[in-house]
């Protein structure tokens, strides 16, 4: 049989990957494909996973683009961002206890910098300006675009790299807008600020831990109601307080699939955990490797070595991030779209 390269008929070449043994050969393809649409209605959280990885392992342009592009910013930020916390925690009154904060010492390292460098602070700072916008826009764009794909993918539709760029920028600002409301409000978020409060004041940490285990608690429940706000804004062209209600009455309505909710959680919880592991040995390799050789050899060389590593480092991290990503947007666009497309029963019906 032909199968041709849309994503409804790969379902039919590889129906073993499915579970779907059911389709024999004598059915036509039109009857094939009305079994899968009905096989699909009621599929298994295993067989949602096993399709979206599957997606995922299928369409390398997609990681590439969606997904490795904006990874290479968000997890040199991230490494940044964690050294940050690293050192900031050396620097303060629980290890070195310096008589300067770990940031006033880097804002006067960057103030002296550029006052030696005062032909080259311009380009500097307009440099910095830029990697820091695309650092902030990229990553909620590409987010867009992927799923616009991913969904019509699954729909049967035919969509380029360029298409889902052109849809998702239609729902781009509207879902910047979403980010950045929820960001305040997110589990890692809420850490950082219980890290910052703790390296500046052990007494005044310790008298808001109840408040930070409170926020903890409403962000974790927060995080799960607006689990599908993303889509609706992306899929739907919602509005952000729209998509927020939306997606807190998909998933109540829905509660008798905690598992699905939980298997959705974990698989993000996996991410994020992996990412910062990843993100821990990208600066120890760097740091390692350089101050090893360094001891050996010539300076410059040790230098020359550590930043080939860390480079190859961070691309691995920025990848393996993406393949993540891009898993993760279709199991939870997959679980959308096929609880979105449930009639919901009014009690004024009879039963069939």
């Amino acid at each position: 049989m032909n199968c041709g390269t849309s994503l409804a008929k790969e379902y039919v070449c590889d129906k073993r990957i499915y579970g779907l043994s059911f389709l024999a050969p004598p059915y036509s393809l039109d009857v094939t494909m009305a079994l899968l649409q009905s096989r699909f209605r009621t599929m298994t959280y295993r067989a949602i996973i096993q399709e979206a990885w599957h997606y995922t392992q299928t369409h390398k342009k997609v990681i590439y683009w969606y997904g490795f592009l904006p990874s290479i910013f968000t997890t040199t930020a991230g490494v940044i961002y964690m050294g940050y916390q690293f050192f900031a925690f050396r620097e303060s009154e629980f290890f070195l206890n310096s008589p300067k904060s770990f940031l006033t010492q880097v804002l006067s390292f960057a103030y002296d910098f550029l006052s030696r460098h005062a032909d080259s602070s311009i380009l500097i700072i307009t440099i910095a300006v830029i990697l820091f916008a695309i650092y902030m826009l990229l990553p909620t764009l590409t987010q867009a675009a992927a799923i616009q794909v991913i969904a019509r993918h699954r729909n049967g539709q035919e969509a380029t790299i360029g298409d889902g760029f052109k849809h998702g920028i239609k729902s781009y600002l509207v879902l910047f807008e979403y980010h950045t409301a929820v960001k305040f409000f997110g589990v890692f978020t809420i850490l950082f600020d219980a890290g910052f409060v703790l390296r500046h004041s052990l007494n005044l940490f310790l008298t808001l831990i109840p408040i930070f285990i409170i926020l903890l608690i409403l962000g974790f429940i927060m995080t799960l109601l607006f689990t599908y706000a993303d889509l609706y804004i992306i899929i739907d062209d919602e509005g952000v307080m729209s998509s927020i209600a939306k997606s807190a009455k998909l998933v109540l309505i829905h509660w008798q699939r905690t598992v699905l909710i939980t298997i959705l959680m974990g698989i993000i919880t996996l991410r994020i955990f992996l990412q910062i592991i990843l993100l821990l040995l990208v600066p120890a390799a760097i740091l390692l490797a350089a101050g090893y050789i360094a001891t050996v050899t010539l300076h410059i060389i040790g230098v020359v070595i550590g930043s080939i590593i860390g480079l190859a480092a961070l691309f691995f991290a920025a990848y393996l991030g993406a393949v993540i990503e891009i898993f993760a947007y279709g199991v939870y666009t997959y679980t959308f779209l096929d609880l979105t497309s449930e009639k919901e029963i009014s009690a004024r019906e009879k039963a069939v």
